[in-house]
Parts: structure tokens; sequence; C-alpha cells
């Protein structure tokens, strides 16, 4: 069975002319169930700064499933994380001529419980197993560059 995620975009011009250097970026995502967000073009292409970018949505996108995934799989393997956090990147670079993400950096901080707490190595195996099931990450071409910290390591 296969699940399906749904959004609603909306955009409409708020400028008398339609030239690629006036018209207005901004557009709004709505979640069915959730809140709405105000986005707007990275600035390479004309930002409208006090909204986010597609790419920075991209970026959230992959820290997110990174951290539901990892929360998941340790949780399951019997180890406690009390906390995550992270700082990621999206980069765009050329692909084949084209314009592309062409790779997302992601700079977890982690801090795990006093009890059954995982080695650097086994939180290496962690996250290539994070990689391995990430929805997100499996979707993308880009390559994901996963650069973590341990606060209590």
């Amino acid at each position: 069975m296969m699940s399906e995620y749904n959004i609603h975009l909306a955009w409409k011009r708020e400028t008398e002319d339609f030239d690629y250097k006036t018209y207005n970026r901004a557009h709004t995502v709505f979640f069915y169930g959730g809140p709405k967000i105000e986005v707007s073009s990275s600035p390479d292409f004309i930002r409208d700064p006090q909204f986010h970018t597609p790419e920075e949505l991209l970026a959230a996108a992959v820290s997110s499933c990174y951290l539901l995934t990892f929360l998941a799989i340790t949780a399951k393997k019997g180890f406690i994380v009390d906390s995550y956090r992270d700082n990621a990147t999206c980069l765009l670079g050329t692909v084949k001529d084209k314009q592309a993400i062409t790779e997302v950096i992601l700079r977890p901080v982690i801090a795990f419980g006093q009890e059954n707490r995982p080695d650097k190595r086994i939180v290496s195996q962690l996250f290539a197993e994070v990689h391995n099931n990430c929805l997100v990450a499996n979707a993308l071409t880009a390559n994901i560059t996963v650069n973590p910290t341990f606060s209590d390591i």
C-alpha cells in the first residue's frame, strides 16, 4: 500500500507587470492538518527575505527525516537519546549543465542517556542505517553528508 502526502500551494501576481525582475515570488504552502507557511525564491533568484525558500524546506525535510529515522532506530535498539539538534545546509551546484541541489550537509549534535550508550563506531553504523531508511533521502540524487557531534560521548 502506498502512502500519500498532499499539500496545497497558492500564488497570485501582485505586480502590474509580469517582468522577471519585479514579479513577486512569495507564495503560500498549506499543509492538510497543519499550519501554512510562506515561501519565496532563493537569493539566487530574487528572494523575499522574510520568507523561507524551497531550498531551506528541502534541508529541513532531510534533517527532519534523519532525526525521526534516527530516533526510531535507536529506540528499537535500546539506546536512549536525550537530545538531537541539527544545522543543515543545502548546496546549489551544477549537474549536467543544470542547476541543482548537489549536496545536503547535516551536522547533528546528539546527547545520549547515561544507560546503554553507543560508542562513536556504533553511531556511525546507526547513521548508515538511517541513510538507507530515510524516505526523503531515498528520493534525492544529491549527496548527503552527515557530520555528527556527540555532546556526551
